[in-house]
């Protein structure tokens, strides 16, 4: 079977409301039921922006905050070097206004300085907040936190989330404004290639070629080196004939120093079914972008492939025990075929033989499932069939296609043994 894959991915334009012609190239593929912020700080400008996703194709920019920075230009280094950091962050808490001093003004929200990329890069320092102030704002007053007026942060605290909301923070956004939604839509395009490739390497099994996009420093949640985690890697194709990965819900942020891609990633093999939310953080190299991390959340249980396929069979059987013609059919494909009859005209025919008799009994036992093509398998059981006293028995080959959400019968085998 040939190899193919998908990433869902719609381009996403960003609403020029703020920035008169100029759009900044940053934000990327935020998928249209998103209600996420994400907030944009410009040092040069001491500009605080919140970017919505609410329509698809469309980011709009909803709000402009004035702002102060660190009194030191810059990208911070160290503890007390009174600069702001530059990089992509998240709220990770907040500190309520009865445990701060008047100076910080009703609440300050706390992020996650130092990230892995700081870390990494030997950066270090602590308590970079968004707070208020009970003084009048100026430019580059801080001691690295980013301030902004008391009322215009208890408006900005609306558009935040703890754990999620991310902070883009640059020393300014002129290199990353384009001017023209063809520039933005090229922008665009640079990371979908990238993502397709990864992807398609991945599938393929072209390890040379998927490994390469690691950095020589990264390390895997196991704490596996780039090198063993190759090797890990190579274990893994030897086992599996093909697996699927399909990527949903991708949103991409970048910055000069790191670049973030998070999606829901669906990965298939002949084994087994596993969803949940990936994490990459990338750093530019002289070879380009290299991931540096990568992290898996499950969003839902791992099922083995014997699982799933045992749970459609209980649904297809229940729906043939039930005479429910409409569950029934649904459990094939529309380009199934028996006995020289297209899918309507067997669906006909079984419609027939459910309202002719009456109750349906059905055993199933010795159940084999083999997967020799990718989303394809090969499924055999015993089966006892009785209904309005006749029984036969025998063996039943299903060949069944798809993903366990939407599994379907291609071909359908019977092989009388009694």
């Amino acid at each position: 079977m040939r190899t193919e894959f998908f990433i869902s991915i719609s381009i996403t334009l960003i609403s020029t409301a703020l920035w008169g012609r100029e759009i900044p190239a940053v934000i990327f593929n935020i998928s249209a039921d998103s209600s996420e912020y994400v907030l944009l700080v410009d040092k040069r400008l001491q500009k605080l922006y919140v970017a919505e996703s609410n329509a698809p194709q469309e980011i709009n920019l909803v709000k402009e905050f004035r702002i102060t920075t660190g009194k030191v230009a810059g990208d911070k280094e160290r503890e007390g070097d009174r600069r702001t950091p530059e990089g992509i962050y998240y709220i990770e808490g907040v500190i309520p206004s009865n445990k701060l001093t008047k100076k910080y003004g009703p609440a300050a929200y706390i992020l996650d300085y130092p990230n892995f990329v700081d870390r990494l890069q030997g950066r270090n320092g602590s308590n970079i907040w968004i707070h208020g102030r009970d003084e009048a704002i100026r430019d580059r007053i801080t001691e690295g936190c980013i301030s902004l007026d008391n009322n215009q942060l208890l408006t900005l605290g609306s558009y935040l989330k703890i754990k999620q909301t991310p902070v883009i923070i640059y020393d300014n956004l002129d290199g990353y404004l384009v001017t023209n939604k063809q520039d933005y839509q090229k922008n665009w395009s640079t990371w979908q290639d990238y993502l397709n490739s990864w992807v398609q390497a991945w599938q393929q099994g072209a390890l040379d070629q998927y490994v390469d996009y690691y950095a020589p420093t990264f390390r895997d949640e196991g704490g596996r080196s780039k090198p063993h985690f190759r090797a890990y890697k190579a274990s893994l194709e030897e086992r599996y004939a093909w697996k699927r990965v399909n990527l949903e819900k991708i949103l991409l942020l970048t910055s000069r120093q790191e670049t973030h891609v998070r999606f829901i990633q669906k990965y298939q093999s002949p084994y087994f079914y596993s969803e949940g939310l990936k994490k990459l953080i990338l750093i530019p190299t002289e070879s380009g972008w290299k991931i540096v991390s990568e992290t898996f959340s499950p969003t839902r249980r791992r099922l083995s492939t014997e699982e799933f396929i045992e749970n459609f069979l209980q649904k297809w059987e229940k729906a043939w025990e039930t005479k429910d013609i409409e569950s029934y059919c649904a459990c094939y494909a529309p380009s199934f075929r028996s006995d020289g009859m297209d899918f309507q005209t067997w669906r006909k025919y079984k419609n027939e033989i459910f309202t002719s008799l009456g109750q349906i009994n059905i055993e199933r036992n010795n159940l084999k499932v083999q997967s020799p093509q990718a989303l394809t398998y090969t499924v055999a059981f015993r089966q006892i069939y009785q209904a309005d006293g006749y029984r036969d028995v025998g063996l039943k080959t299903l060949v069944i296609q798809g993903t366990p959400d939407s599994l379907r019968i291609v071909r359908e085998e019977w092989k009388k043994l009694e």
